[in-house]
């Protein structure tokens, strides 16, 4: 019998009619930015559409157009996790229906780490983008607590998913005024353009930061020569206030 997580954030992080959350991703994917085929991942935001919808789309419409799998790696906001993990589940739902999970990466990698099940927002708002974008793509996730070793994530998930898309679900810099907000947002984002993973440590503000550098990680081992920054945006630039402000970022990394 197949193990289906359903939906916990459709009406509140993203619409829960299927035909206006269609329309939504569309929009959002509906931008200037052209697929970048030698692409091997990205960093795009988490957050409600309506805040971060607009970087993440970035991200997806800049990302390669032949996609078979993608592996999601996510922090954890909801479970006390620590280490490294994978969903043990054959399908997240949402309301465009059921995106499969790569079971012989999944299982793979739960020889491994970690097999869980949960609800995760910053996990469960990439599946619609990916359903629009890659429609018979397979997903991975991989949900990360505290302390995880990312060297050696990235090195299973490049054992395991060669060819996989990597994509590091991240917030920047969360609840303060937006000068700082935007300062710290830059130290973030300089820290990944510089392709170092030993630039990614517990003193920037970034709630994926641990997703990140697995990323990085990723990047090195195969071989990426450049990071790009695709776009930055506030929760200040979505119309909230300029005292309690969340960083939004999408990026690349392409051989």
């Amino acid at each position: 019998m197949s193990r289906v997580l359903k939906a916990a954030f459709a009406g509140s992080f993203y619409p829960s009619d299927a035909a206006e959350l269609t329309g939504l991703v569309k929009q959002l994917l509906a931008n200037k930015c052209a697929p970048v085929n030698n692409a091997v991942g990205m960093v795009v935001p988490h957050a409600g559409y309506v805040y971060s919808g607009k970087t993440a789309g970035y991200g997806f419409s800049s990302a390669p157009d032949d996609v078979s799998t993608v592996v999601i790696i996510a922090p954890s906001h909801r479970y006390p996790l620590a280490g490294e993990t994978v969903f043990d589940v054959d399908f997240l739902e949402t309301p465009l229906g059921k995106c499969p999970v790569d079971r012989v990466v999944a299982d793979s990698l739960a020889s491994e780490m970690d097999a869980v099940v949960f609800n995760e927002h910053s996990l469960e708002v990439m599946i619609p983008f990916v359903q629009i974008r890659w429609p018979e793509a397979k997903v991975v996730p991989v949900v990360l607590g505290t302390r995880p070793n990312c060297r050696k994530t990235a090195e299973l998930v490049q054992q395991y998913a060669p060819d996989a898309f990597v994509i590091a679900s991240s917030d920047l810099s969360h609840f303060h005024l937006l000068y700082i907000a935007e300062k710290l947002d830059r130290e973030v984002i300089n820290a990944f353009l510089s392709l170092s993973p030993d630039r990614i440590t517990d003193d920037i503000e970034a709630c994926g930061r641990w997703a990140i550098k697995t990323l990085l990680f990723i990047a090195e081992l195969r071989g990426a020569e450049k990071a790009i920054e695709l776009d930055y945006s506030t929760s200040f630039d979505a119309g909230a206030g300029a005292t309690q402000v969340v960083g939004y970022f999408s990026g690349l990394v392409t051989r």
